[in-house]
């Protein structure tokens, strides 16, 4: 018998990404929808592949933890646009109508929730399956946890890091504080890069171990910087390390998939001019409502609208990005 097999995704990491691949579309109200029309098309891709669960982890609003220990954490983040901001209840009501969980833990991150979420699913010998792109996710692959980028259609696992990074899986979050992340302005050491990293963890496995050894390092500059930045590489590392022990209520058999409110579906996605899908919802429908949508959605989102195409209006139709193809997906 195989093992359950759960998709946690990284939502505001997915949202953001088909927000900005997609050109800007109106509902019916006038209210922009890009994000959700992308985000729905990789929800049906994301239940095509036969997961046993699915759970959609959030960030909390407001400061975290994280910036108690460094108050510039993530400083250098752009304000979030303003035709994505009133997408985000859209998506959550989207959500709940394909009845799939929604976590977040006050001041703490959708990565940490996936940690957490993670951690607890191996425990039940689970396979998980991380829908995000985010290199922090790095530090929970193993052989049971991978991740998946929907864009490319691609896994990544610990072999796929090895190549890349040329690190294992528990040594991701000493990598990371030796080099550091300027997306969430992580300082690292200066003039440590990725090449340096892997040189340094392939001669002492660990972040403690390359600091205690700092005299022995190549070339005197990187002896300096290993000791003066010392103590900023012991705080990057708090900042990447993901917590995996969240107060959360994981509710397993909530997170199991199963068939949508329809009902509910229908009216949302008349809402918001998304034809097809709500013709794929519908009584009526002369379709199989638990049909997938065709594989060109599936794909890059850039390949669904022309570059430079002008924006979809609440009065276009969005049938021409879309095309039901006869599959079951709810079981």
């Amino acid at each position: 018998m195989s093992r359950d097999c759960i998709y946690i995704i990284d939502t505001f990491s997915l949202m953001f990404q088909v927000f900005h691949a997609i050109p800007a579309m109106t509902g019916t109200q006038g209210q922009p929808t890009n994000a959700v029309f992308g985000f729905t098309r990789d929800i049906f891709g994301i239940l095509e592949r036969k997961p046993t669960h699915l759970i959609c982890a959030f960030d909390s609003p407001g400061p975290g933890k994280r910036s108690e220990i460094f108050n510039a954490y993530k400083a250098n983040r752009a304000e979030m646009p303003e035709d994505l901001r009133p997408q985000i209840p859209l998506i959550k009501e989207l959500l709940q109508g394909f009845r799939i969980p929604i976590l977040e833990c006050a001041e703490w991150e959708a990565d940490d929730v996936i940690a957490t979420v993670t951690t607890a699913a191996s425990a039940r010998d689970m396979e998980v399956v991380i829908v995000t792109t985010d290199k922090d996710a790095r530090q929970l692959l193993s052989p049971t946890v991978r991740m998946l980028n929907c864009r490319k259609n691609t896994f990544f696992d610990g072999a796929a890091l090895m190549e890349v990074w040329g690190v294992r899986p528990d040594q991701v979050v000493d990598f990371q504080s030796l080099v550091g992340d300027s997306v969430d302005n992580v300082p690292g050491v200066p003039k440590v890069g990725p090449k340096t990293a892997r040189t340094l963890l392939e001669s002492y496995g660990t972040l403690d171990h390359v600091l205690a050894n700092a005299d022995k390092a190549p070339g005197k500059k990187l002896q300096e910087n290993l000791i003066a930045f010392a103590d900023q590489a012991r705080m990057s590392r708090e900042l990447v390390r993901l917590r995996t022990d969240l107060p959360l209520e994981i509710d397993f058999e909530a997170a199991r998939i199963q068939t949508p409110d329809r009902a509910t579906l229908h009216e949302f996605f008349k809402l918001l001019n998304f034809r097809r899908f709500a013709a794929v919802m519908s009584d009526e429908a002369s379709i199989d409502p638990t049909t997938v949508v065709d594989e060109s959605l599936l794909k890059e989102p850039s390949a669904l609208v022309p570059e430079a195409a002008p924006a979809v209006t609440g009065s276009a139709s969005v049938d021409e990005f879309i095309r039901p193809r006869q599959q079951t997906l709810f079981e």
